[in-house]
């Protein structure tokens, strides 16, 4: 019969789709199981009592991560002088203020990360900051926090790394910039002002 011959599932070319629509589409189910079996192994909003062991075994990682990726005297030596924030040279001091920018993002999630560390090894209360933080982190989501100061992945782990990967390589672009190296825009946390700065210059010159 007929009807046996009629595929049960319908073609993407049938609806005048690309042939590689199937990609998105399991790409977005997997999303979406990945999600739910994120939200079965976090903690739920009404368990919000502080559990020293089960904390320090979630959050352990991360606190490992981080004092992994970021050294503090490697940026505690650099120093941004409001000369060179107010340079004549837009380029220039667009690159200075994204490193100041920079230095305040590592500080800011340092402070964050390292009271929850204190709180896990029994040495500081628990604020409702750093709970707010911790409980965000457990549940495997990007901390409010972190976000407003820069929104990258939503990965609290990738965020970390591509944070500091952002800084060491921002560290080399005063030099790269003027020894006219070739610059990667992926380096920046706001590519868009740099090639506003680089308008600027262009049109002085």
């Amino acid at each position: 019969m007929i009807i046996n011959q009629v595929p049960e599932i319908d073609t993407p070319q049938l609806f005048g789709l690309p042939s590689n629509i199937d990609r998105s589409v399991q790409r977005f189910n997997s999303m979406q199981v990945i999600t739910q079996l994120k939200s079965l192994a976090a903690i739920s909003a009404g368990e919000m009592r502080f559990d020293k062991e089960k904390w320090s075994q979630q959050l352990g990682p991360i606190c490992q991560l981080w004092s992994q990726l970021y050294r503090p005297e490697e940026y505690s030596q650099i120093k941004i002088t409001p000369q060179q924030l107010s340079s004549n040279d837009p380029v220039e001091a667009f690159i200075f203020m994204e490193i100041q920018a920079v230095i305040d993002i590592l500080a800011k999630v340092n402070d964050m990360i390292a009271s929850i560390a204190r709180v896990l090894q029994g040495v500081e209360m628990l604020t409702p900051i750093t709970e707010k933080v911790a409980l965000e982190l457990l549940k495997g989501d990007l901390p409010h926090a972190w976000s407003t100061i820069w929104e990258g992945p939503t990965n609290p782990n990738t965020w970390l790394r591509l944070v500091t990967k952002k800084a060491f390589q921002l560290k080399t672009w005063q030099q790269r910039v003027n020894s006219k190296q070739a610059l990667n825009l992926s380096d920046l946390f706001h590519p868009e002002t740099f090639l506003n700065a680089l308008r600027q210059k262009s049109a002085r010159l």
